[in-house]
């Protein structure tokens, strides 16, 4: 008995660590994604950056390979918007369904494709403190 309760708890740990969401690939180039998110704590796509009902984005910091195009999703029904936090994150955020910074938007997703390489802060200029981070390399 006390093997089947030990073996239910190994499970049970690990089906929890795979369900919470992760970081980059094994080599730690690339990835990044993973983690809860936005809205109803649903999962956040790779490549994603998701508005929370925290006024957080999540992931906080993402790393990205050149050419990656990347998606900024709200899930709620409040407005966020993605305001790069110099010109170089604006420049670098090519077409993808526009370019440079993402005006208001709520209950739907736009995207940004990156072919240069640098790493670009981001604010919502509507709630203070709701930073991110991309590093395209």
């Amino acid at each position: 008995m006390r093997k089947v309760s030990g073996l239910i708890a190994v499970l049970t740990i690990g089906f929890i660590a795979a369900s919470c969401g992760g970081g980059g690939d094994a080599t730690g180039t690339g990835g990044g994604g993973g983690g809860g998110g936005g809205g109803g704590g649903g999962i956040c796509p790779a490549n994603t950056f998701c508005a929370t009902a925290a006024n957080k984005w999540t992931p906080s910091t993402l790393t990205v390979a050149v050419g990656t195009t990347v998606t900024f999703k709200n899930d709620l029904s409040i407005d966020h918007n993605v305001t790069w936090n110099n010109p170089a994150g604006a420049a670098a955020a090519q077409p993808g369904d526009g370019t440079g910074d993402i005006g208001a938007f709520a209950s739907s997703s736009h995207s940004r494709k990156f072919n240069t390489a640098g790493t670009f802060a981001f604010q919502c200029t509507i709630h203070p403190g709701m930073t991110g981070s991309l590093t395209v390399q």
